[in-house]
């Protein structure tokens, strides 16, 4: 990892500058931003935690399509993905490597949208839903632990999508779409649309929907051909809400959303054999199938001083991902001396994953201008999640029940109470308690059959499968303590102590035996030996974090607004996978070693005139291991995977009347430091994985553009260019469901330049 210098110096002269900015004789005020980070309306410069808050109209103006499109702009913000649907957010350097529940809690308007996974390493532990931003009312990260209101799994933070709601005073309806170009690709299309109906003068429908046609830009080489740009990305996305205002002060709400995504590849790349194609033996298509529907029940009621909402919400999500296997079989084939010949087609690990979620909440909090401010309430989730890996389709030249199969069923059940006071006293000083009683139960049963659990009979059959059972529970508190002090009209001062969790999970079963003859087996079991572990490392428990941290919120003009904090966040029984040799193949998580993450985040927003804006953004993150897990390969002092040390962005609004309307332009730069794949050092040696690229995923700068007009008859048109630089970003060098293929690495990377138009039409 390289020093703090150089051009990462760039980001803070221009704060400074921008601090220092004189602006005389202007008519410029900064929008006030309102969020319900604390379940209450306030603005975001009100309520002392570190929050990033964008507005949708700003988001319309950029052009974000997906959250995966922010980052770099949020500072301290970082993710892993694979591709859509399969992302695994991080936050102030808290990184899920691994685990059934992720690191950072995602919310759709009250509904949660982050839940427990399946067993699968990479593809879709700790991964989200990727829902299209379209008439987004405002997306909020909240930074640090938010486990006392937003319960298990808001260790790094917690992001929230707040939609459109219908709007009971007027019809009104949007058109946008757009056209665009991806070097290396083709075309992309995208068409959204909005409209709010107004039923009755108490009854309102609105009702959003979007097409999105991407090209892809990565080809799949195979022996007798090239099927050019793989990757393609269709998705189709339909979202209503339904407002019956029953009085003045009660509502019922029920919203739907659903949303459908088919890839025909994925977007990653052989590297380094090559730096743009997919080097296969076959044309074999390694689809990404995901569908998800979001159903939910809000009702809202205001008392005199009491405010009540409750939440019924139901989350269905079910998806198909294959991944070509074929190189693995070969070399399995030389490693363990198997004769069956070269294989006629490809053979395929496939991943069917389906997904039940329902939530309940119920909360009660005060809405008066009282001294004293409170909210509690009750929660509840129950998921289930049944996963099948199927090492199946394309092995039968080496056997008839598939290499390594499974089955694997997990249950989670999480019941909890929390409530959060705010108490002003003295002279502008505020203390605000929070808590958060919760436990939970986890129930995973697994099958496991095929060559690998029986090799000298060609495997078990799906009826023979070796059974596994694992059961887990636990109760945690979290709790919140801030003390806040308003030094200044428009200036606020922080101290905050925090804390949050993450629940346990269970392990995959691992193949052992004492028979060298069973090759594959014995690996294994050696390997745990070594390890110091007898029978099966079956579950792992939960792990936490606690948080110190230091703000300042600041307006010192209507035209400069400064924010700020530094935190300290220590990080106990990591869920770690322990990795055993590249014969055995099998890796497992387990609670091992501690770590201490600690930065600060600056954010700036100034208007230099009447016709310009600047936004910037600064994080810098040290997150490291404090405890030496030989098991694990960690050593004292080593860096945790996927959290670069410095993001910072600088973006710029213009705009200049023309003739009835606007002229605009938009820019944006954003710089996010390197990182590393697995945790250690950029010299961990990663032959065992295998990664051949190493372990440094290179730093990277993106560069948008976008110049448009604003007419005063409500439409708005723009050329756009995203990603100027044609700069790859890389997000992972293991794109694998199961573990990293010999000889090559899947490495997936971001869009390269896209250059295109887009238009809306508001009425």
């Amino acid at each position: 990892m390289k020093s703090f210098k150089g051009k990462r110096l760039l980001l803070p002269v221009v704060m400074a500058s921008l601090t220092t900015t004189s602006v005389s004789a202007q008519d410029v005020i900064l929008e006030e931003v309102l969020v319900t980070a604390t379940k209450r309306s306030a603005s975001v410069q009100d309520i002392p935690i570190s929050i990033s808050a964008i507005t949708g109209d700003r988001l319309e103006d950029r052009g974000v399509q997906d959250f995966d499109d922010l980052i770099g702009s949020v500072p301290s913000l970082s993710l892993k993905s694979s591709g859509p649907g399969r992302t695994k957010l991080n936050i102030r350097g808290i990184s899920a490597a691994t685990g059934f529940a992720p690191t950072v809690s995602y919310y759709i308007d009250e509904m949660p949208i982050s839940s427990i996974s399946s067993g699968s390493s990479t593809s879709f532990a700790q991964t989200v839903v990727s829902p299209k931003l379209f008439d987004l009312d405002r997306v909020e990260v909240l930074r640090g632990p938010q486990g006392t209101l937003f319960g298990s799994s808001s260790m790094g933070g917690t992001v929230r999508l707040i939609t459109g709601q219908p709007n009971l005073e007027e019809n009104e309806g949007k058109l946008a779409g757009e056209v665009s170009s991806t070097t290396d690709g083709g075309l992309n299309q995208t068409v959204h649309g909005m409209a709010n109906i107004v039923l009755t003068d108490t009854l309102a429908l609105r009702v959003v929907g979007s097409t999105t046609d991407n090209s892809g830009y990565i080809d799949r080489v195979f022996d007798g051909g090239v099927a050019e740009d793989v990757n393609t990305e269709e998705t189709e996305s339909l979202r209503a809400s339904l407002r019956y205002q029953l009085t003045d002060d009660t509502y019922i709400q029920p919203s739907y959303f659903t949303q459908t995504m088919e890839m025909d590849g994925k977007p990653n790349y052989d590297g380094p054999l090559s730096s743009d194609s997919q080097i296969r033996p076959f044309n074999g298509p390694e689809l990404f199938d995901d569908e998800f529907t979001l159903t939910s029940l809000t009702i809202g009621s205001e008392f005199d001083g009491i405010s009540l909402l409750i939440n019924f919400s139901k989350m269905d999500r079910d998806f198909v991902n294959s991944e070509d296997m074929t190189d693995a079989v070969i070399a399995l084939e030389s490693a363990f001396g198997f004769s069956y010949g070269m294989p006629s087609a490809a053979a395929f690990v496939d991943e069917t994953v389906t997904l039940v979620d329902e939530t309940f909440e119920a909360r009660l909090s005060s809405n008066n201008d009282n001294s004293f401010q409170w909210v509690v309430g009750i929660y509840n989730k129950d998921a289930e999640v049944n996963a099948d890996y199927t090492m199946s389709r394309g092995f039968e030249y080496v056997t008839p029940n598939g290499l390594a199969n499974t089955k694997d069923q997990s249950k989670y059940d999480e019941s909890a109470i929390f409530g959060e006071g705010s108490m002003d006293f003295a002279e502008n000083l505020n203390l605000t308690v929070g808590f958060r009683m919760l436990d939970y139960d986890f129930s995973q049963h697994k099958e496991d059959w095929g060559l690998v659990y029986n090799p000298g009979a060609l495997g078990l059959t799906e009826a023979q499968a070796s059974t596994l059972d694992v059961n887990a529970s636990d109760e945690e508190a979290n709790y919140r303590v801030t003390l806040s002090w308003d030094y200044s009209d428009d200036g606020q001062a922080y101290v905050s102590m925090s804390d949050a969790t993450r629940p346990g999970g269970g392990n995959r079963s691992i193949p052992r035996s004492t028979d060298p003859n069973n090759a594959l087996a014995f690996a294994c079991d050696q390997d745990l030996n070594a390890l110091g572990i007898s029978g099966n490392p079956t579950s792992y428990a939960g792990d936490s974090v606690e948080n110190v941290e230091l703000g300042i919120k600041t307006e010192p003009t209507d035209y400069l607004r400064v924010n700020a904090s530094v935190y300290r966040i220590e990080w106990t029984d990591i869920q770690q996978k322990l990795p055993t040799s590249g014969t055995c193949g099998f890796s497992f998580t387990a609670n091992a070693g501690e770590a201490l993450s600690q930065g600060m985040e600056v954010e700036v927003t100034a208007a230099i005139n009447e016709n310009l804006t600047v936004n910037a953004g600064f994080g810098y993150t040290e997150a490291e291991f404090t405890e030496t897990v030989s098991a694990a390969g960690i050593e004292d002092g080593d860096l945790l995977a996927d959290v670069p040390e410095l993001t910072w962005s600088v973006s710029a609004d213009w705009t200049q009347e023309l003739g009835d309307g606007e002229l605009f332009i938009f820019g944006s730069v954003s710089y996010v430091d390197d990182s590393l794949e697995i945790a250690g050092s950029s010299s961990t040696d990663v032959s065992n994985i295998p990664l051949e690229s190493g372990n440094v995923k290179p730093d990277y700068t993106l560069v948008d553009l976008r110049v448009g007009y604003i007419s005063g008859g409500n439409w708005k048109a723009a050329v756009f260019i995203d990603n100027l630089t044609d700069e790859e970003a890389i997000y992972t060098y293991n794109d694998a469901i199961v573990f990293n293929l010999p000889g090559y690495d899947r490495t997936v990377r971001n869009r390269p330049r896209t250059v295109g138009v887009s238009a809306s039409y508001s009425f």
